[in-house]
């Protein structure tokens, strides 16, 4: 039998007790990025475009599908439960189809990530294609990073109220665009549109558009990096998927020169 000399004892400790006790959630610190140029910038202008004009332009194409069936192009029918998507039609008993699709979405992100690295966050999340958005109006109305941060400390004078009244205006109307746009997806966007206008939508499109239109002005232009650091779990997963042949972006060494886009070595050997 063992006594208790021979037993390790381990008196337990208290991890963030209340004297030892960090906050969960750092004071934000207001960025202000500076205009980007290059090649990848070009690239992500290019996706921010498409992308952009993929989601508010979809519910205005048009495909004639017949008599007695709508004609909009892609349209979520929940009142007679069918999804239109051009020339495929998608029945409640068809649903396999779309989730054999996300699943392949899904498994795509993956790989995409575990060989690019972070192309999603970088180029096509909506958070950061709508962050970007707020911030080409925000340049255009205050100008580029050391005139913001200069209107930004200065006092408030009738220039710069006008100047923030009008960016913020603008943001409210790019969200409230975002909002509409997708209720477009669940009603015929042209009809739809009249009746927003007019007061005869049903209840729910408006309460719709409201919560987008506030959600959409808060994220992107409000928290900003804020949803990714402590809302988003993307960051989380795709950490487990990075490996040492994973595309990376960063310094080129400690002394922080100009950072690059490389391969690792281990990829060519």
């Amino acid at each position: 039998m063992l006594d208790n000399t021979q037993i390790e004892r381990i008196e337990p400790t208290t991890f963030n007790s209340a004297k030892v006790r960090q906050p969960m959630y750092a004071a934000r610190k207001k960025i202000f990025p500076k205009r980007a140029s290059g090649s990848f910038r070009q690239f992500k202008w290019l996706v921010m475009a498409i992308t952009l004009g993929i989601y508010y332009l979809t519910p205005w194409l048009r495909w004639d599908r017949g008599p007695f069936a709508p004609d909009q192009a892609v349209l979520l029918d929940v009142a007679n439960r069918r999804f239109y998507f051009f020339f495929i039609e998608i029945w409640p008993q068809e649903f396999y189809y779309v989730a054999g699709l996300l699943v392949m979405a899904g498994v795509g992100l993956f790989l995409i990530t575990s060989t690019v690295g972070r192309a999603w966050c970088g180029y096509t999340c909506p958070q950061t294609v709508w962050v970007d958005l707020f911030l080409v109006v925000e340049r255009a109305i205050e100008g580029d990073r050391n005139a913001r941060i200069k209107l930004d400390t200065g006092p408030w004078t009738t220039r710069k109220l006008v100047l923030r009244a009008s960016k913020h205006v603008i943001w409210l109307v790019i969200a409230a665009a975002t909002g509409g746009a997708w209720i477009f997806y669940f009603a015929d966007a042209p009809t739809l549109l009249g009746e927003l206008f007019t007061g005869t939508a049903a209840p729910v499109a408006y309460i719709t558009v409201a919560v987008l239109t506030a959600t959409t002005y808060t994220f992107g232009g409000l928290m900003r990096e804020q949803v990714c650091t402590y809302m988003c779990p993307w960051p989380r997963i795709q950490a487990a998927m990075l490996d040492e042949s994973s595309l990376t972006y960063g310094p080129r060494n400690s002394t922080m020169s100009p950072a690059f886009w490389s391969w690792p070595a281990s990829v060519f050997s």
